[in-house]
């Protein structure tokens, strides 16, 4: 059953630190999935733009684990909203978490506590960022979209975006910008093209770049293009490696052929 507009989930315990009325707000939503395509990307916008934590989100449907800190000391796992004003006129909220609920109703639930609260804070379009699985690696990722309006197709395709003409999108990339809808936000999904194999910070890069374009804000993708680069010695020695298997099994399997089948 879903909850109406402004009561609270009993799955989700929000703990809101500030509500800031922001002028030109987007929701930016990075989560931990294929490749961390997403959450690389959310993490690197955090960091870029020093967002200060303004919501914290924790769950029942969070995978049933702690996470180690540095120190030594353990935290659960949690959703986090950041926040900062960017450029002039514009300002940016960043949602990520430590994992992505492992129930549906944990889902719904997380997406319309972190949708409401970037709707009180003036929001109006949400984006998420994701991986699309090709299964194979790409020296330079293409860039997919979805939007849940023409206004938004339109603007994905007017700035370069391969635009999506099916298949779905699972998870909280999907669901975030459904329920943004829902909630009368506009939202689109930005997908990087990756293998899928490894984490893929060149996609991650590429999605970036796209969402500058897209938002209007100037992001410098510079820390980002280091560990493309240790991503593209990853894929040519995996590459390598493959294509050895690939010439020694003939040989392997002349030399394991029995001489006599009785």
């Amino acid at each position: 059953m879903r909850i109406p507009e402004g009561e609270k989930d009993p799955l989700i315990s929000e703990r809101v630190f500030r509500t800031p009325k922001a002028i030109g707000p987007v929701l930016v939503c990075g989560l931990p999935g294929s490749g961390y395509v997403g959450k690389l990307a959310a993490d690197h916008l955090v960091s870029s733009f020093k967002l200060k934590k303004v919501a914290e989100y924790t769950s029942e449907t969070f995978p049933p684990q702690v996470n180690v800190k540095e120190d030594g000391t353990v935290d659960q796992p949690r959703g986090e909203v950041y926040f900062a004003p960017t450029t002039k006129g514009k300002s940016l909220f960043v949602f990520t978490a430590d994992a992505q609920p492992t129930t549906s109703e944990g889902e719904y639930a997380l997406a319309d506590a972190v949708v409401n609260f970037a709707k009180k804070c003036g929001v109006k379009r949400v984006y998420t960022l994701a991986a699309y699985i090709t299964g194979s690696f790409s020296n330079s990722p293409k860039v997919y979209g979805a939007g849940t309006s023409k206004g938004m197709i339109e603007s994905l395709a007017d700035k370069g975006t391969t635009l999506m003409k099916d298949g779905g999108i699972s998870g909280m990339n999907g669901l975030l910008i459904g329920v943004a809808a829902l909630r009368g936000l506009e939202g689109a999904c930005l997908l990087g093209e990756t293998s899928g194999y490894v984490v893929d910070a060149g996609a991650s890069k590429a999605v970036l770049e796209m969402l500058s374009k897209v938002v209007g804000i100037p992001i410098d993708t510079s820390k980002l293009e280091e560990k493309a680069e240790e991503t593209k010695k990853v894929i040519s020695q995996l590459q390598a490696m493959a294509e050895q298997a690939r010439e020694a099994a003939p040989q392997q399997g002349r030399e394991s052929r029995p001489g006599y089948i009785g």
